[in-house]
């Protein structure tokens, strides 16, 4: 198949980011055709290539791991970029998306951005329209809007992580619903011991997250285990600035690291936590059981479902005390955390590979080029 993923921002950092790049090497390997398209960005992101900053003015093509990239400039120059880069808007040179669309079987949509002008494009091209919306209801701009509905129906294909999300989608009057999953960001560690005591979130630093209630949980952990260690990776929002910084050694904040970095990180670590109250998966989860260690979640349905409590990890409201306290248990049974850390490995084996989600991917996406072929049903021509 000829297929174009497209993703405003396709940085190695953040969640969806990730997912775009990681799908599209899958699906790459399955022999298909697959195009990233994402903005021209207007300053340095990490896992840009440096030629895309160097090329003269318009799309910029590179090839990364055999998989084709295709960074399109914003209209009104660099302004533009800026603009789009930073805010919910869709400044995407249409004309240039269009010919970026050309020839594509399939167009698939992640977390919305640019969908208006996508579909368009795609419907343009005549290729099947599918979208990866990465709803989070109750969350502002999160994808539940009445528009944002009304397209989800007439799309060819949505592709929801969890079977929480598709229940959602169905609710509300869209049918063409596929439950895919999503992989690790993740694929090798190095060997190096883990440590005794060490508490790891890896995330962008917001308060849905947990990042804040997991400092607070810190100062209660260290009533009865000083000397635990917590570690926060991630990108700080931009009210960082107006936040005081820890001072006490035992809390280490690092920012956006190297993908070896934080394999080491993950590595070391002797319990990961994330007790995040918006979420439409969670791939850290994923990352922390392919190094076998157990995951601290928050209790929301679609983490209900990819972290079996008792199981595969603890799940916690996001309460300082919740979360102190499975913090708590697990660093009190070992051979229990052990256990939770073994059996989110064999689930994610069983589960959660990117070969496997790049075949549920595949069956979606025929699906959706089926439905796009097929007159609809009250145009259906009699016998």
């Amino acid at each position: 198949m000829r297929i174009v993923i497209a993703k405003k921002l396709l940085s190695s950092v953040g969640g969806s980011e990730a997912q775009a790049r990681a799908l599209a090497r899958a699906l790459h390997e399955r022999h298909h055709q697959v195009t990233l398209v994402g903005l021209r960005p207007a300053w340095h992101r990490p896992g840009i290539p440096a030629e895309v900053y160097a090329a003269p003015s318009g799309p910029v093509e590179v090839f990364v791991d055999g998989v084709r990239y295709l960074f399109i400039p914003a209209r009104f120059g660099w302004p533009g970029s800026a603009i789009d880069g930073i805010f919910p808007t869709s400044l995407v040179d249409k004309e240039q998306l269009g010919h970026a669309l050309a020839g594509a079987e399939v167009v698939h949509s992640i977390a919305r951005e640019w969908a208006i002008p996508l579909e368009q494009a795609a419907r343009a091209a005549g290729a099947a329209f599918v979208e990866t919306p990465l709803v989070h209801p109750g969350q502002r701009l999160s994808g539940h809007s009445t528009a944002e509905l009304s397209r989800y129906r007439r799309d060819d294909g949505i592709l929801a992580l969890t079977n929480w999300e598709a229940d959602w989608y169905r609710l509300r009057g869209v049918d063409h619903v596929h439950v895919t999953g999503i992989g690790p960001i993740i694929s090798w560690l190095p060997e190096v011991p883990m440590d005794p005591a060490t508490v790891l979130f890896v995330g962008r630093k917001e308060r849905y997250k947990g990042y804040h209630a997991l400092r607070d949980a810190a100062k209660i952990v260290w009533r009865s285990r000083p000397e635990v260690r917590f570690v926060a990776i991630g990108q700080d929002p931009w009210t960082a600035r107006f936040l005081p910084r820890w001072r006490d050694e035992r809390w280490v904040d690092r920012g956006v690291v190297t993908e070896e970095e934080k394999a080491e990180a993950y590595a070391r670590a002797t319990i990961f936590a994330m007790p995040s109250v918006h979420e439409t998966f969670g791939h850290t989860y994923l990352e922390a059981w392919y190094a076998w260690r157990p995951v601290i979640a928050g209790d929301i349905p679609p983490l209900r479902e990819v972290v079996r409590d008792r199981v595969d990890g603890l799940i916690v409201a996001q309460d300082p005390d919740a979360i102190a306290r499975a913090v708590l248990a697990l660093l009190g049974d070992p051979v229990r955390a052990r256990r939770m850390g073994e059996s989110g490995r064999f689930r994610l084996q069983e589960k959660w590979t990117w070969e496997l989600v790049a075949e549920r991917t595949e069956r979606a996406y025929e699906a959706a080029r089926k439905r796009l072929s097929e007159p609809p049903e009250d145009q259906t021509p009699e016998n």
